[in-house]
């Protein structure tokens, strides 16, 4: 199976095909990604709060997120791999992201590299050209933040005019995608239909040209939800009513040969 490329991306926006992108760390969600269509897998530095349990998203690093970056490649067969350039390489000035860029490309061998420039463009936009040079596909997050005080859907023409100025500057610069962040749909409408370029994000309205899942958050994989009973999809409650039958049967001695 021939494996897309951001160019496919670019075509399917063109065609009026929405691109399905989901957040994966490992090798066995990205099969099960990859044989439900996905067409653009991202290994997030959630992974850092998600699976390696730090405290912030800020804590998690490039040697963090390598070795999940190349599980993640092992695992793809046809979708485009895209990193979360981590916090502090992404705010530590150009140099410091191509060097980031270079190590996810050399060593874990990704297609593409996101960098959060959201708020602080003006100091940040040198950092798109940076992961480029490095040899990646540019996927710039603009927008405002979904974290911190400033979170939250930013309306008003100060909020449209400064999402269109960057956008424009973004696929001015070469960028391949953006994921763009808290404006409403009307804003996020606008944005699409102005660029030639993708534009997706995980709180993206059906006016986007595509939607990013959290694939943890999608099938509810978080020791947190074993009781929640909401009608959501809840698959730790799965694991955990299947983990427990087996905990039980080894302390009463009562596993089989197939256990």
């Amino acid at each position: 199976m021939a494996l897309l490329t951001a160019k496919d991306l670019q075509q399917m926006k063109t065609d009026g095909k929405k691109i399905a992108a989901a957040v994966v760390y490992e090798y066995q969600m990205t099969k099960i990604c990859e044989r439900a269509g996905v067409d653009l897998l991202s290994v997030g530095d959630s992974l850092g709060r998600n699976v390696l349990g730090q405290a912030h998203v800020d804590d998690c690093t490039v040697d963090d997120m390598i070795p999940f970056a190349k599980a993640v490649v092992r695992g793809r067969e046809r979708a485009v791999v895209s990193v979360d350039l981590p916090t502090t390489p992404s705010r530590s000035g150009a140099k410091a992201v191509g060097e980031a860029a270079r190590r996810f490309k050399e060593e874990a061998g990704v297609d593409m590299a996101k960098i959060d420039i959201r708020t602080k463009e003006e100091e940040l936009f040198d950092g798109v050209q940076a992961v480029m040079e490095a040899g990646l596909y540019a996927y710039p997050q603009i927008g405002f933040p979904t974290q911190g005080p400033n979170a939250g859907v930013h309306e008003g023409s100060a909020a449209r005019d400064h999402v269109m100025k960057w956008a424009h500057a973004i696929q001015d610069a070469g960028a391949a995608m953006i994921d763009l962040t808290n404006v409403p749909p009307d804003v996020y409408a606008e944005v699409c239909n102005s660029l030639r370029i993708p534009v997706i994000g995980g709180q993206a309205p059906q006016e986007a040209d595509g939607k990013i899942q959290v694939a943890v958050s999608g099938v509810g994989y978080f020791a947190a939800t074993i009781d929640r009973d909401d009608g959501r999809p809840n698959a730790s409650k799965y694991i955990y009513d299947v983990m427990q039958g087996i905990i039980n049967d080894i302390h009463a001695g009562k596993w089989g040969k197939g256990q």
